[in-house]
């Protein structure tokens, strides 16, 4: 599983002091809560300070909570992972907590990726016509790529 902190940087949180369309980064919290095997969660408490209303904090960052991404544990497995719903109240004097629930769920990406290279081959899409061995090469060498933290 992706602990915590792996889930807060994989998946973009804005750092203390970063201002979003006004408002100002005051804390992020991020912990996880391993739910059933595969399936983890990760409560999250984001304070903002900035001038405006629950509803204005919401906009903000619904685009930022709306991200699903695929992170990778110490393992190398991959997780499917998203934000979840927020939830935003005002704490007084400019500041807002903005709550939400993110999730990751593991993905088994090498046996669906095989899958897929198989119906390929039978509906003769691949254009080298490559033989199992060929595309088993293939999806390593895809493997190696998609989970190289580079630029994406």
């Amino acid at each position: 599983m992706p602990f915590a902190r792996k889930f807060e940087n994989g998946m973009g949180f804005p750092k203390v002091g970063q201002v979003i369309k006004g408002f100002t980064i005051e804390s992020v919290s991020v912990s996880h809560v391993n739910i059933k095997g595969g399936y983890y969660e990760y409560p999250t408490e984001i304070i903002v300070k900035g001038e405006g209303g629950a509803n204005q904090v919401k906009r903000a960052f619904k685009e930022f909570h709306d991200d699903r991404r695929t992170l990778f544990s110490g393992y190398g497995n991959p997780y499917q992972c998203v934000h979840g719903k927020i939830d935003v109240q005002s704490l007084g004097g400019g500041m807002f907590l903005i709550a939400s629930r993110g999730a990751c769920v593991c993905i088994y990406l090498v046996p669906e990726l095989k899958i897929f290279m198989g119906y390929l081959l039978k509906n003769r899409i691949l254009a080298n016509g490559s033989d199992e061995d060929e595309w088993k090469k293939v999806i390593v060498e895809y493997m190696m790529e998609y989970e190289s933290p580079c630029c994406g």
